[in-house]
């Protein structure tokens, strides 16, 4: 209940928020001491949520060397995309199955934030389905992070939802019921209507 509380809270600040039109290199009050605090409080906010129920144990370390290749974080973009380093070049990374808030959307920073906690500063590995590329060049990996399948956990946590590309269909059912699920619970991003689009194919 407690979470619920803080959750419902933190997307109210963020709708007020997203209401005033700041530029990040605006120098006003509002960028330097309100939204320092904002992200403070968004960040405490993703701690309660993300250390619940919903935590889901580390994958075999023997079946992930066995099915999936080391990578290290150089950056994340957003909730769903991340830069790495692999093979010797760096190379943009799109999660496989799970889709979140594009900039300027409802829950984009919530979303973006929650990827960052989760793959950074831990031993990253990436799985394959069937494509290997999008239609932009990025890699379509499925990322593991300390052995925790990443978008699972954004799926189960409300902050990503499923979608289907193509064949690549390994995880489909079961993160389509985990979001049902996190949506009937309103958890994450669900409660901004987001992810109301009835569809579950890009």
């Amino acid at each position: 209940m407690k979470s619920t509380i803080i959750v419902m809270l933190s997307i109210v600040l963020v709708v007020i928020f997203s209401q005033f039109s700041v530029s990040l290199k605006d120098d006003s009050l509002l960028v330097r001491y309100v939204q320092p605090f904002f992200y403070e409080a968004l960040e405490g906010a993703l701690d309660i949520v993300m250390s619940d129920e919903n935590s889901f144990s580390p994958i075999d370390s023997q079946d992930l060397k066995q099915n999936t290749e080391v990578a290290e974080l150089r950056q994340v973009i957003d909730g769903d995309t991340i830069d790495v380093f692999i093979n010797g070049e760096t190379e943009r990374i799109r999660y496989i199955a799970a889709n979140t808030p594009e900039f300027g959307e409802p829950c984009y920073q919530q979303s973006s934030l929650a990827n960052r906690r989760l793959v950074e500063g831990k031993d990253l590995r990436l799985g394959r389905d069937e494509t290997d590329r999008d239609a932009n060049g990025r890699l379509l990996r499925y990322v593991y992070a300390d052995g925790l399948l990443v978008e699972r956990q954004l799926i189960a946590d409300g902050f990503a939802e499923v979608v289907r590309y193509r064949s690549d269909d390994n995880f489909y059912e079961e993160f389509k019921a985990l979001e049902e699920a996190a949506a009937e619970r309103g958890l994450g991003c669900h409660l901004t209507g987001i992810f109301d689009d009835d569809s579950l194919v890009r």
